[in-house]
This record gives structure tokens, C-alpha cells and sequence, in this order.
């Protein structure tokens, strides 16, 4: 085991020692990987292994936080692809792989799940805070879903409900996902770092679009690959 995966082990022991008993186990990292065509079962194998670890593992993967719409979201309903996306992300921060492509899918998963940990647990924070957050953490997703890599069509799915559901920690800003526009407008786009500066086909969206609550004006671009 390398040092980079004992320090990580210590670090998940020692969280797993100050949860709760009767913290809910682990859900989302239970389910096991699927078609989009499949509903993954609500329990089956696939934690670690250690209930303390799989504790933590639930946590991470917002198995705690999720309601049932989604964690028990059927084929063919809205939040559907979101179960799914959960279902692979508990997948990816528990797989085990340090190096090379199945490394970065790993590093990427477990950056996106600290995005969205640190976005719908902590509170306080102002709006602007929160809007500056929301954006990194659809962009950790982007990152996630290009090392994985994850399914192109469950992306383009699971994007919009991901958009949503992280709206309604947001009072006067409201998330887009941008993935069916595949030409560049600059209205609602700027290119990220390494896009073809002339380049006007849409490769991929780096970041979530921002608009006004009230106006629905553009309040922060969505970066894009072109």
C-alpha cells in the first residue's frame, strides 16, 4: 500500500470513529453499478467491507442526505439518472487503484464527492459563496465524468437533475446544465482554459451555467471545452 493510500485509510478510520452508531449505513455505496436501463438494487454488495468504512463511505456518497426520490428513483422517472450517477460515484471512491487512468477516475470521484459534501453540509455561508461553490463542484463533476469515464448519455441526463438539485440550496441563483448546446454563444458560454479559441463546436461543458432567480439573466457563463 502506497503512503498517499495509508494516510487515506488513517484518515477514513479516524472519521469513522467519530460518527454516531446509528448513522445510516451505507446506501448509495451499496448500490451496485448499472445500465441506465436497470434500476440497481437499494442494497447489494459493494462496500468495503467494514461497517465503520461503509458508514463513512455513505456519507461521502450523501447516503444520508438523499431522499427516496432519488435514491429509489425507477427507469423512465427524472431522478432516475441521478441514482445512477450516485450509484457510480459510491463505485469510483471506493475502488481501489492509485495509478494510471483508474488513479485520476478515483482522485476526480473523490474530488466531486468533497464538493458536494462540503456544499450541502455546511451552512451559513452567503449566497455568493455558494454560487462560487456550486460552479467548482459541477466542474469537479465534469472532471469526474471525463476520467472516469462515465456513460455520455448519462451524463447528458443526470447533468440537468444535478443542476437542480443543487439549485434549491440557492435563493436568488438558479443552475443550468448546458450539455445540449453544442455550438459555442457567447451569451451564455466562455471558453475554458485549452479550448480552441476559435473553435465554435461545444466538445464539453466544463462548468454548470448561472442565471438571475428573479430574471433569469445570465449571472456567470458556463466554460466550455471547444
Amino acid at each position: 500500500m502506497s503512503d498517499e493510500a495509508k494516510i487515506k485509510a488513517a484518515v477514513l478510520d479516524a472519521v469513522a470513529r467519530s460518527l454516531d452508531a446509528g448513522a445510516i449505513a451505507a446506501i448509495a455505496a451499496a448500490a451496485v453499478r448499472a445500465r441506465p436501463s436497470e434500476a440497481p438494487p437499494r442494497a447489494a454488495a459493494g462496500g468495503t467491507g467494514s461497517a465503520a468504512a461503509d458508514r463513512v463511505l455513505s456519507r461521502v456518497a450523501l447516503g444520508d442526505i438523499l431522499g427516496d426520490d432519488i435514491l429509489g428513483a425507477k427507469p423512465g422517472e427524472r431522478t432516475f439518472p441521478l441514482r445512477l450517477l450516485f450509484s457510480e460515484l459510491a463505485t469510483w471512491v471506493a475502488r481501489e487503484g492509485d495509478d494510471g487512468a483508474a488513479g485520476r477516475g478515483v482522485e476526480a470521484a473523490f474530488c466531486f464527492a468533497s464538493g458536494l459534501n462540503f456544499y450541502f453540509r455546511t451552512t451559513g455561508t452567503d449566497e455568493e459563496s455558494r454560487v462560487a461553490l456550486a460552479l467548482e463542484t459541477s466542474r469537479a463533476f465534469y472532471r469526474f465524468a471525463r476520467e472516469a469515464p462515465l456513460d455520455g448519455d448519462l451524463v447528458g441526463k443526470a447533468a440537468p437533475v444535478l443542476a437542480a438539485l443543487m439549485s434549491g440550496d440557492l435563493s436568488r441563483a438558479v443552475l443550468e446544465a448546458v450539455d445540449h448546446v453544442r455550438v459555442f454563444d457567447s451569451q451564455i458560454h466562455d471558453r475554458a482554459a485549452g479550448a480552441d479559441p476559435t473553435g465554435a463546436r461545444v466538445i464539453s461543458p466544463v462548468t454548470f451555467l448561472c442565471r438571475v432567480a428573479s430574471s433569469k439573466a445570465v449571472k456567470v457563463k458556463a466554460q466550455v471545452l471547444t
